[in-house]
């Protein structure tokens, strides 16, 4: 007998993934005082400490301050460091297309288009993201680890 994949909707897996990892590095860039060291940054952004190592030397870091940092999560492979990148690509605006979306949180644009058009929504921001999430069903061998 086959086991059924649950499915779940990306609010889900924004709500349990992402936004507790987009939290905690506002919270460090926030109260960064001091410097972070290697294994702090490793494990803050998802990376083993010899990427965060390569970065470095390929960035010519010498000390992980807030700079650095920003500096890091710019080219870091994590998950979360690619939903950054492609977050700053588009630069952030106020109003998302639906097509920004897709590409920021690697969703197809199919899957975007239909849950904008089943609530009406014509706007997307940061208000209207959960609503729009919670319409937008995944199988987790759909989820391509944003």
């Amino acid at each position: 007998m086959k086991s059924k994949t649950k499915s779940s909707s990306f609010l889900e897996i924004y709500q349990t993934e992402i936004a507790p990892q987009l939290q905690c590095l506002d919270i460090i860039l926030k109260s960064m005082d001091e410097p972070l060291n290697v294994t702090e940054a490793s494990e803050a952004l998802y990376i083993t400490e010899a990427e965060i190592k390569d970065i470095m030397r390929h960035l010519h870091i010498s000390v992980i301050d807030r700079k650095a940092f920003l500096k890091i999560m710019n080219v870091a492979s994590s998950p979360i460091c690619r939903l950054y990148q492609r977050e700053r690509d588009i630069g952030s605006p106020y109003v998302y297309t639906q097509e920004e979306i897709s590409y920021i949180y690697a969703i197809p644009i199919d899957t975007i288009n239909q849950a904008c058009e089943d609530l009406g929504l014509i706007e997307l921001t940061a208000y209207t993201l959960p609503e729009l999430f919670s319409r937008v069903n995944m199988q987790p061998a759909d989820f391509t680890r944003y």
